[in-house]
């Protein structure tokens, strides 16, 4: 009974902690978004000589929601100006003038990086998934194949490498670089949406498999 009870409730656990999380993360960016544009309303609302009414509820919770939407406009608006030959002009100036700043430039480089990564329309960010020898002979990790290790790296090695990314559990968004010889990677057959889930859970949900 012990043992039930304890898979029960880690079976709850992993129920419940998603959804947690994904409502954690949509109020704090709920809060954020809201928290710029808010007095930008409150100021617009009372140049019509309607402040009194800013601290009534359903006013609250409009004014959240006009800034909720105002955000997701001009997130949209930029990603339109982006895609025009001005914007492009316009966002390599943006970042030439931010490599000249030296911390700024780290941290926008290794974001920009990471987002370039997982936002490639060609789906070729995580091709497959894999399993290595890591951390030592013996013990099997999950991977996912980035690509094929190229350039000077692979001049200067004796066996064609494969370059595979070892994400950390349960945060896969952090993680090795571990360039393995092709021959040692083994290929499976699950697709990178179940081993996500494989790694977040820990090894609990483990995607069903006929041999």
């Amino acid at each position: 009974m012990k043992k039930n009870t304890k898979r029960t409730f880690i079976t709850g656990l992993v129920i419940i902690l998603p959804i947690v999380i994904t409502l954690w993360v949509v109020k704090f960016i709920v809060i954020q978004t809201t928290s710029v544009l808010t007095p930008a309303i409150h100021n617009l609302i009372a140049s019509f000589g309607l402040g009194t009414l800013i601290d009534t509820a359903s006013i609250k919770y409009l004014i959240m929601f006009l800034s909720l939407v105002l955000t997701l406009l001009v997130i949209y608006f930029v990603g339109l100006i982006g895609g025009t030959v001005i914007g492009k002009q316009l966002l390599v100036w943006f970042e030439r003038l931010l490599m000249q700043v030296p911390v700024v430039r780290s941290v926008y480089s290794a974001v920009r990086q990471f987002l370039d990564t997982f936002s490639r329309s060609d789906g070729s960010a995580f091709r497959k998934v894999v399993m290595v020898e890591y951390p030592r002979k013996g013990l099997w990790t999950l991977a996912l194949l980035t690509a094929d290790t190229k350039g000077e790296i692979q001049s200067k090695l004796p066996q064609e490498m494969l370059s595979v990314f070892v994400p950390t559990t349960p945060n896969p968004t952090s993680g090795w670089l571990l360039l393995v010889p092709k021959d040692d990677v083994i290929e499976l057959e699950m697709s990178v949406d179940e081993a996500f889930k494989l790694i977040i859970s820990g090894g609990v949900l483990t995607p069903e498999y006929k041999a």
